[in-house]
C-alpha cells in the first residue's frame, strides 16, 4: 500500500504507514529501527513525511511521471529543501500527532477510540493495550488480575490531558456505579482492525475520519466532519452506561465499521486494500466488506445466529446509506442511516460516478474471476430504509456550526427571509433528475428574491454568513443531494421551519417524531407553487411550528460524552457573556434562550430511547 508511488528516486517508503518519507542522506530522513528489533520498536529517527511532495524530477533531471511537475530535486533535497532545512514549510506534518517541525521530534496525542480508556498506547488510531487489558478500547481486564492504575488515574503515569476526552464505561468498573443499569444493554463487538482502526492508522491528515482531535498542547477539541458520526457513534457506544461486556445479557449488538474512512482518504489515495477487485467503483467495496464482516460475525460468534441478526445494529452514514448493503444482511439487521429512501425498486441518483451503485460491474474484472463481482445481484430486492426496523439519524454537527442560533442563547434575529437554501445545486439529485439546479433557475427567472424573499442558490449567488441567514429565515428548504443532505439539521438547529421536498424519503427521526407539528412537506410536483404554499401559512400557524420545533430541536444534535458536553457548555457561556439574556427582545419570538443544553434528550439519547422501544421486536 502506498500513497502515490514512493520509490528510490523520491525517498524512503515507510510501508508500515504507507507513507513516503525523506530519504537519501538528508538531515530529516527516516531511519528505521535496527534490523532484528522487537515489534513496536520506534525508528531511530522519524524524519519528515513527503505527503504531497513527491519529486517531479529525479536527481539527474529526468522527469518522474507520478510526481509533482513543479517539484525539483533541489526543492526537496537541496540545502534549503524540505528534507534538509528546518524552516522550510513547503510540505506538511501528514499524520495525526506529528507537530511542527514535522520531523517526529515533537509529538502530541493522536486519536483512538476512547483513547484506549487510559489503559493502552494510542498508535495513530490503533490501541496497543497494556498487559492484561484488552478490547478495541482497552477497557476490558483479564479475569483474576488486579485493577492497576492507568493514565487516567493519579500517579506517576497520569496523562491529565486524556481525562477531558475519555470516559470509562460503568461496565468496566470493578464495583458498579449504581445498583441498576439502564436498558437497552448493548454489546459492542471488537471487530478485526481491518474494518475500523487500521483505516485511522492509514489515513493522512489528522482531521480525516475523526470528530475530535488533540492539538500540539494536547488540548482536545471537536472538529466538523460530515462523516464524523462514524467514529462518534462507536465512541459513544463504548463510553455508554448502556454498554455491557456480557453478550448473553445484551439487548443489542453494535457492529463498528469505518467504511466512509476507507472510501476517503484510504481508497481515494492508496493502492490497497480492496474488497475485492482493484477498481474505483466504491459501492462494490463497501458491499463486499459488509459481507465479509457478516461472515466473521456468523462464524466466529454465536450471537448473530441466536436471533438471526435482528438485534444487530449497523451504521451506514455515507451518501446513499444502506442502498447497496447485502440483502441477506440488510433484511435481518437494524440500520442507522442518514438516508431514508423507502422505494424498493430504486436506482442510484448520485452525480458522483464512482458512487453510482447502478453501474454494471466492469467486464474485465468479471472475466478475470475477481471475488465479489456478483455484488449487485446480492444487493437487489431491499429498500434503502425500512421505517419498521431502521432509523434515520442526524448528521454530526459541532456546536460551533450553530452557535449563532437563538436556541443556543444567541440573540434572536428578525426572520425576514421567507425561504432559504444555500448549497450545491446539481443537475441531478439522489431521487432523480427533478433538479435542484432547475429550481434555482426557476426561482431566478421569476425573481423570487425581490417578489417573495425566497433565496435558492450557492455561496456564489448568496454570499454572507450562512448561520445568520438560517437564523433570519422562516422556512428552510430540505432537499437531497448525492443522497442525504444535512440541510434539515442546519434548519432545525437554527430555529428555521423545514420545508421538506423529498418524495418517499423519511427525514431524520421522521418515523418517531410528529413532523407535521413543526415542518411543511411539499411534493416535487408542487415546486412551482412554493410562494403560494408558504404565503398561505398564517403567522399564527408559523408560530405554532416554531414553538413545536423549540420542543424537539435538541434531539437533532449530539451532546453526549465529555468533549461535546464541555463544548456545548462553552458555547452557551460565550453567548451569555456576549449578549446577556436581559438584553434580548423576546416579545415576538418563541425561542427563549436556554442556559444549558438538554443532554438527556440529545440525538444519541433519542436513538437509545428508540432502541429500548424496539427490544420486543427483536425477540
Amino acid at each position: 500500500m502506498s500513497y502515490h508511488t514512493c520509490d528510490v528516486p523520491a525517498g524512503y517508503c515507510n510501508d508500515d504507514l504507507a507513507l513516503c518519507m525523506c530519504g537519501y542522506d538528508s538531515k530529516f530522513r527516516y531511519i528505521p529501527a535496527p534490523e532484528g528489533s522487537p515489534p513496536w520498536s520506534p525508528p531511530v529517527q522519524w524524519g519528515r513525511p513527503m505527503m504531497g511532495c513527491q519529486l517531479g524530477v529525479d536527481k539527474d533531471g529526468a522527469k518522474l511521471d507520478w510526481g509533482r511537475a513543479d517539484l525539483t530535486y533541489e526543492d526537496v533535497y537541496g540545502p534549503a529543501g524540505w528534507c534538509n532545512n528546518l524552516e522550510n514549510r513547503r510540505c506538511g506534518c501528514a499524520w495525526d500527532g506529528n507537530a511542527w517541525p514535522c520531523d517526529g521530534s515533537i509529538r502530541f496525542e493522536s486519536v483512538c477510540a476512547n483513547q484506549c480508556s487510559g489503559h493502552g498506547e494510542c498508535h495513530m488510531g490503533f490501541c496497543r493495550c497494556h498487559a492484561n487489558w484488552y478490547g478495541q478500547d482497552c477497557s476490558r481486564k483479564r479475569a483474576g488480575t488486579d485493577m492497576e492504575p492507568g493514565f487516567l488515574d493519579e500517579g506517576p503515569n497520569n496523562r491529565s490531558w486524556l481525562n477531558p476526552a475519555v470516559r470509562m464505561p460503568p461496565a468496566a468498573l470493578p464495583t458498579p456505579a449504581t445498583p441498576t443499569r439502564p436498558r437497552p444493554l448493548i454489546f459492542v463487538y471488537d471487530m478485526p482492525p481491518e474494518y475500523n482502526s487500521r483505516f485511522l492508522q492509514y489515513r493522512f491528515g489528522g482531521d480525516n475520519c475523526v470528530w475530535r482531535r488533540f492539538n500540539e498542547h494536547n488540548d482536545s477539541f471537536a472538529i466538523s466532519s460530515i462523516y464524523g458520526i462514524e467514529m462518534h457513534m462507536h465512541e459513544m457506544m463504548l463510553q455508554s452506561d448502556h454498554r455491557t461486556f456480557d453478550p448473553e445479557e445484551a439487548d443489542f449488538f453494535y457492529v463498528p465499521m469505518y467504511y466512509t474512512c476507507y472510501l476517503w482518504p484510504i481508497m481515494g489515495w492508496a493502492d490497497f486494500p480492496w474488497w475485492h477487485a482493484p477498481t474505483g467503483h466504491r459501492p462494490m467495496h463497501v458491499h463486499n466488506m459488509i459481507s465479509e464482516m457478516h461472515e466473521w460475525l456468523s462464524t466466529k460468534h454465536p450471537w448473530w445466529n441466536r436471533r438471526g441478526g435482528r438485534d444487530h445494529i449497523w451504521l451506514t452514514p455515507h451518501d446513499e446509506g444502506a442502498c447497496y448493503m447485502p440483502t441477506h444482511v440488510y433484511n435481518k439487521s437494524i440500520i442507522l442511516t442518514h438516508w431514508g429512501r423507502m422505494d424498493a425498486d430504486h436506482t442510484s441518483g448520485t452525480a458522483y460516478g464512482s458512487d453510482d451503485y447502478s453501474i454494471a460491474a466492469e467486464p474485465t474484472f468479471v472475466a478475470a474471476g475477481w471475488k465479489g463481482m456478483d455484488w449487485q445481484e446480492k444487493r437487489a430486492g431491499h429498500p434503502c430504509y425500512d421505517p419498521k426496523k431502521d432509523l434515520v439519524i442526524p448528521d454530526f454537527k459541532i456546536p460551533a456550526h450553530f452557535r449563532g442560533s437563538p436556541l443556543m442563547g444567541s440573540p434572536p434575529l428578525e426572520r425576514d427571509i421567507l425561504l432559504y437554501f444555500r448549497g450545491e445545486c446539481p443537475s441531478r439529485s439522489a431521487i432523480g433528475p427533478h433538479a435542484l439546479g432547475a429550481r434555482q433557475s426557476y426561482a431566478h427567472k421569476l425573481d423570487w428574491v425581490a417578489k417573495h424573499k425566497i433565496y435558492i442558490g450557492t455561496s456564489d449567488t448568496i454570499p454572507g454568513p450562512y448561520s445568520e441567514h438560517l437564523s433570519r429565515s422562516k422556512f428552510c428548504l430540505v432537499a437531497p443531494g448525492d443522497g442525504f443532505s444535512p440541510r434539515l439539521e442546519d434548519s432545525i438547529l437554527h430555529g428555521c421551519v423545514p420545508m421538506i421536498v423529498m418524495d418517499d424519503v423519511h427525514a431524520v427521526f421522521e418515523g418517531i417524531l410528529d413532523y407535521a407539528s413543526f415542518s411543511v412537506r411539499v411534493r416535487q410536483a408542487e415546486l412551482q407553487q412554493v410562494p403560494e404554499i408558504l404565503g398561505a401559512i398564517s403567522p399564527d400557524r408559523l408560530l405554532m411550528f416554531q414553538r413545536n420545533l423549540a420542543r424537539v430541536w435538541h434531539r437533532f444534535a449530539y451532546g453526549t460524552g465529555p468533549v461535546m458536553r464541555r463544548t456545548m457548555a462553552q458555547v452557551y457561556a460565550e453567548n451569555a457573556h456576549n449578549t446577556p439574556a436581559s438584553n434580548f427582545s423576546l416579545a415576538d419570538t418563541p425561542f427563549r434562550p436556554l442556559t444549558h443544553y438538554p443532554h438527556a434528550n440529545d440525538a444519541f439519547s433519542t436513538i437509545l430511547q428508540w432502541l429500548h422501544h424496539r427490544i420486543d421486536d427483536t425477540r
